[in-house]
């Protein structure tokens, strides 16, 4: 009976260690969203995702080492996905993260994102930073989370006129 009491409670403290652990990035009721960031292929150092609902910070996360991240985003939220790193400009995407109703296997999101650096936006109004780069929403049809195609496309092709408007600017320096 003592044996018997000794390897059910070892089964429930492992049981509970393996929930807690599964916990940290796999929830029933979130989403869990991965990515990576880099500058032109190269690592960030430092780099901190922001997480808002509202106009509140939710959560820090920190990138690791080989500048790859993940969370936990809560279901039915709309949040502000803010990327920051010292010496870079802010980047930021909105992630509504509702889903219809029925819906039992929720979907993972994962992204890469690229930062520009203040050194290589000097001299160019940078204030279209400010604006979200994309949207990203349940699709139904494919059923996962997905970027909004025609926004973010519209969002890259000013992004890639302000790398022109640099790249004019510092020729005209040399």
């Amino acid at each position: 009976m003592n044996r018997r009491l000794t390897l059910l409670s070892i089964f429930f403290f492992c049981l509970c260690l393996f929930a807690n652990g599964q916990s940290r990035y796999a929830t029933p009721d979130s989403v869990k969203m991965t990515g990576m960031i880099f500058n032109d292929q190269d690592q960030v150092n430092g780099t901190v995702i922001n997480i808002y609902i509202g106009n509140e910070l939710f959560k820090v996360v920190k990138t690791s080492r080989s500048n790859r991240f993940r969370t936990n985003l809560p279901l039915n939220a709309f949040l502000t996905i803010e990327i920051t790193a010292p010496g870079f400009h802010t980047k930021r995407f909105i992630f509504d993260t509702s889903l219809p109703e029925g819906i039992d296997d929720i979907p993972d999101f994962e992204f890469d994102m690229d930062i520009f650096s203040e050194e290589e936006m000097s001299g160019v109004n940078t204030s279209l930073l400010d604006f979200p780069v994309g949207l990203v929403d349940y699709n139904e049809k494919k059923k996962k989370f997905m970027r909004n195609v025609e926004y973010t496309k519209k969002m890259k092709a000013r992004y890639m006129k302000l790398l022109e408007e640099a790249s004019e600017i510092e020729r005209a320096t040399e």
